[in-house]
């Protein structure tokens, strides 16, 4: 039956083919035919060659007007994978829905079927041909079967008149079921080889050092943050890899033994980087059982040396906090029981009022830390609000040096002040800025010698107030100019200094509140200078902030 007169239908009912070529030669062409197919489409893992191959062979064989093969999507919809002849270039890459035209009824139905005339086949989909301005005649299509499931169907288009059905239909079905394990360990290797990219991505690209080792601890792959932190190259030979991580043999040897039971080993380390500094880590060692023909392990850790140093700064905060409110309560304390004792006592030598200044002045000191600890915190988390009004500079140094000027007295330190006329102004939160220049000046006496010199200078710029405080003291470290204003940082020079590190935190706070900037500069042996700014225009969230922020 040629294609005008053969009715469309399943070939599971076709009848059987009929030709003049000797059976048996026509068999073994058949069978070295499908042979040389079977190893042409296991020589590749790349979907889209093997769908190219399966083209080719079918187009070598039949010699169709045009052969494609489609691929079946999740949702039962196909795409032009491979196409050849007429217009091929326009068919790859189309998307059809799920359930049209003749390929869509052979996805969905799983199979195959010869449609001789397709115009008298209402399931053919015509859009196609309109698209591409090919002609369609008759049309072969074998799905390509994984269990139950289509995956793909292989299409002839136009196959030739002396086609013989029966031969065409053993032929077509084995090439399809040689394709299908063919693509389906292609689309396997494919989830594997992404699933080892993104691994790959995820473990060059994690922040923190990542290191595999062997059974025997030699290097066997490390990521670019432990290459860092190691000074290690990226093309080092595998060697031994435990002095670098830390590890003995035998903890290693126990490590390996915990793990036996349990999935991670945690420990915390101390080495030195490359740079000579000091790191701490916290170190994680896991079993990575498929990583390689034999065990390998992964060792991760977390550089927690900042943290380590901000728990022991909390730690000498809390030290600092307590002694600094202990002197002045103990003052306190010491004052009231010897005004108590000479009231009891009928003791009229007792110099009263000076105990009870003494008492009053501690309170006050006691008052001031605990406002700067409180607005200190209040300013980070954006809860305070400026109480902006006009200040009169002269008035505001004032009341400062009369703040300052016990500290000044007993060290026998000297105080200037220079205070330029200026054309405006300054407008700002008077108890804010008061108290900055009250902490940096109180600074400046601590870390200048006794009898040394310090100076107070204000002038006006076209955009700015500028304040400056200068002392005579051994100056900041270069190395802590940067971090000399975080909360509970104190330069490397002040450990024989009380102070809870909150001073500088709360003037650059107040400062920026104000929209304004502050900075230290070193004098080279002749100490360090302390500016910040005030705009002459405070900016307009200053004036008008939002909710929750200052």
């Amino acid at each position: 039956m040629n294609k005008q007169t053969m009715p469309a239908k399943p070939l599971s009912a076709t009848a059987p083919a009929a030709g003049n070529t000797p059976r048996l030669a026509r068999t073994l062409e058949r069978l070295s035919f499908l042979y040389e197919a079977a190893r042409t489409l296991s020589t590749t893992l790349d979907t889209d060659e093997i769908l190219q191959q399966l083209l080719d062979l079918t187009h070598q064989y039949f010699q169709p007007d045009a052969v494609s093969v489609a691929l079946v999507q999740t949702d039962g919809g196909l795409i032009f994978k491979a196409a050849s002849g007429k217009a091929a270039d326009q068919v790859l890459g189309m998307h059809l829905p799920p359930g049209t035209g003749i390929i869509g009824w052979v996805a969905e139905h799983r199979h195959p079927l010869w449609v001789p005339n397709v115009s008298r086949d209402v399931r053919f989909c015509q859009n196609v041909d309109q698209q591409t301005g090919f002609i369609t005649q008759a049309i072969y299509a074998e799905p390509v079967l994984q269990g139950e499931r289509s995956v793909a169907v292989l299409e002839m288009l136009n196959p030739a008149e002396d086609m013989e059905l029966q031969e065409t239909r053993e032929v077509m079905s084995a090439l399809a079921a040689l394709a299908a394990p063919a693509i389906r360990n292609a689309a396997l290797f494919e989830q594997v080889s992404n699933a080892e990219e993104r691994y790959q991505r995820l473990f060059e690209l994690n922040l923190d050092p990542v290191i595999i080792i062997n059974d025997k601890g030699r290097l066997l792959d490390s990521n670019q943050a432990a290459q860092h932190l190691f000074a290690l190259s990226p093309e080092a030979k595998p060697g031994n890899c435990l002095d670098t991580l830390d590890l003995s043999p035998q903890t290693f040897a126990q490590f390996k033994t915990q793990l036996e039971t349990q999935q991670v080993v945690s420990w915390e380390s101390t080495i030195t980087g490359p740079d000579g500094e000091k790191h701490t880590l916290e170190n994680y060692l896991a079993q990575l059982p498929h990583y390689a023909p034999d065990i390998a392990y992964q060792w991760l850790t977390h550089d927690i040396t900042d943290r380590v140093a901000l728990e022991e700064m909390r730690e000498q905060l809390s030290h600092m906090i307590v002694h600094d409110l202990r002197n002045p309560l103990g003052n306190i304390v010491n004052s009231i029981e010897l005004i108590d004792n000479a009231w009891h006592e009928k003791d009229t030598t007792m110099p009263l009022d000076q105990l009870l200044h003494i008492a009053l002045r501690s309170a006050h000191r006691m008052d001031r830390l605990i406002d700067g600890i409180l607005d200190t915190a209040r300013m980070r988390s954006g809860d305070t609000t400026l109480s902006v009004t006009s200040v009169d500079i002269s008035t505001l140094v004032k009341e400062v040096t009369e703040i300052i000027e016990p500290s000044l007295h007993h060290r026998r330190q000297t105080f200037h002040r220079h205070i330029a006329e200026c054309p405006s102004p300054l407008r700002g939160d008077v108890n804010l800025l008061r108290r900055v220049l009250t902490n940096l000046l109180d600074n400046a006496i601590k870390f200048t010698p006794i009898e040394g010199r310090i100076t107070l200078n204000v002038t006006c710029g076209n955009d700015a107030f500028y304040f400056s405080v200068s002392d005579t003291g051994s100056g900041i470290a270069p190395e802590d100019q940067e971090r000399i204003f975080e909360l509970y940082v104190r330069g490397r020079g002040s450990k024989k200094i009380q102070g809870a590190g909150l001073g500088l935190a709360f003037c650059k706070l107040a400062v920026e509140a104000h929209g304004g900037h502050i900075w230290v500069e070193n004098q080279p042996g002749a100490g360090a200078t302390f500016t910040f700014t005030i705009p002459r225009e405070l900016p307009y969230d200053v004036l008008h902030p939002a909710r929750g922020t200052v």
